[in-house]
Order: C-alpha cells, then sequence, then structure tokens
C-alpha cells in the first residue's frame, strides 16, 4: 500500500464516519492520525522484511521488523476497532433505535409517587 492508497482509505474512512455519525469528531482526529501513521509505519516495516528477508544469514537472526510489524498490525487492528470500522466492532455496537426516555421518566415519577405516600 502507497501512502497515496492510505490518504484514499482515510479519506473513506473519514467519509464512513460522516456518513454513519454526521460528522468526524474533533476527537476522533488523533486516532485518525495514529491510524493513517500506523498504517504508513506497517508498510515500511512490510517492504524492507520484503527487501532484507526474514532471516539474516549473517546474524542468524530473525529480521527484528517481523516483531515491530506484528505490534503495528495489534495497534492498527485496534484503532480499527475503536472507530467501529471492523465487522467485529459493528457487531458490538448496540443499535436502539427505540427511544425509552419517556419510558425512563414515567418510572422515576412512580417511584418518586410511591416514596411520597410512604413518608406520609
Amino acid at each position: 500500500m502507497k501512502k497515496k492508497e492510505i490518504t484514499k482509505y482515510i479519506e473513506d474512512v473519514r467519509k464512513y464516519l460522516t456518513e454513519k455519525y454526521g460528522e468526524v469528531y474533533p476527537q476522533w482526529e488523533a486516532i485518525i492520525f495514529l491510524l493513517q501513521d500506523n498504517l504508513d509505519l506497517y508498510f515500511q516495516c512490510r517492504q524492507s522484511i520484503k527487501d532484507n528477508g526474514i532471516f539474516d544469514s549473517d546474524t542468524y537472526k530473525k529480521n527484528p521488523l517481523l516483531s515491530t510489524a506484528k505490534d503495528i498490525q495489534a495497534t492498527i487492528i485496534k484503532q480499527i476497532q475503536h472507530l467501529g470500522l471492523s465487522p467485529y466492532a459493528v457487531g458490538r455496537i448496540k443499535v436502539d433505535d427505540e427511544d425509552d426516555t419517556e419510558d425512563f421518566v414515567e418510572s422515576l415519577l412512580k417511584n418518586r409517587d410511591k416514596n411520597s405516600n410512604e413518608c406520609r
């Protein structure tokens, strides 16, 4: 994924959030920025691993970028879930189309009336 593709993905994320919530809230800007930055870092690690291999034949050790890439992947997945962009996150979001405000107020009033009658 190149910088252009990452930028396009972030634009699509912003579009999705705007369509779903009406706007991209300022509180989300940091996580969106970090997501973009982590995507860029991940693909840099991936390219370096492709170029240099997963194993260093001189030191007989694995490429340290493998664990870095794995950590970045985990972070990206968490960021995507926090923004509600993964199927897992969407499944966990509770959608409540029913407004139960009136029921809540009525139950408060009933409890108030019941408590005031007990005090008399």
